[in-house]
């Protein structure tokens, strides 16, 4: 009878150990899962964090192209006025063949006007492209501006929500 009842307690035991060794094995388990989900969602952020900030960089990149398009298109029409207005001057000084001392002061003065409605028209044309000119970089301060905010905004979520140790 002692046999069979240490048998029984050696039983009980090996049970309660095997009982607690089963409870130890299925909390190692839901906290493998809850690691397991953690890390997935830390995956998942890690992801968006990167596209935002492959999304704002590539939004810098093409605000600068547009910027140097901008500049390029400006700098060929400004070009393309020069040529003009040096064509009308070389066609005017042909016309300067005169016959009489009137005729020369008429011409000279009709000449002169046109002159000057040209230098007061490219005053004026220089005083919008300024003026477009400022409103343009304005804008594009404006959206530099309120692009490094985007960046450093994500730039914090990122360091704040994302453990430095998923950080590559």
């Amino acid at each position: 009878r002692l046999n069979h009842d240490q048998t029984a307690e050696e039983r009980a035991a090996l049970q309660k150990k095997l009982d607690a060794e089963k409870q130890a094995r299925t909390e190692t388990e839901n906290q493998r899962e809850d690691l397991q989900k953690q890390l997935q969602k830390m995956e998942a952020e890690l992801m968006i964090g990167g596209e935002m900030a492959n999304n704002a960089a590539k939004q810098e990149a093409a605000l600068r192209k547009a910027n140097q398009e901008l500049i390029a298109k400006k700098e060929s029409e400004l070009a393309l006025t020069r040529k003009m207005n040096e064509q009308e001057e070389e066609k005017l000084h042909l016309e300067e063949k005169y016959s009489s001392l009137a005729e020369e002061v008429t011409s000279k003065t009709r000449k002169l006007k046109k002159i000057w409605s040209k230098y007061q028209l490219a005053k004026a044309e220089i005083k919008d492209l300024e003026h477009e000119f400022l409103n343009d970089k304005n804008e594009v301060l404006d959206s530099v501006r309120d692009l490094t905010r985007q960046l450093k905004l994500k730039d914090f979520i990122i360091s704040n929500f994302i453990p430095p140790k998923v950080m590559p």
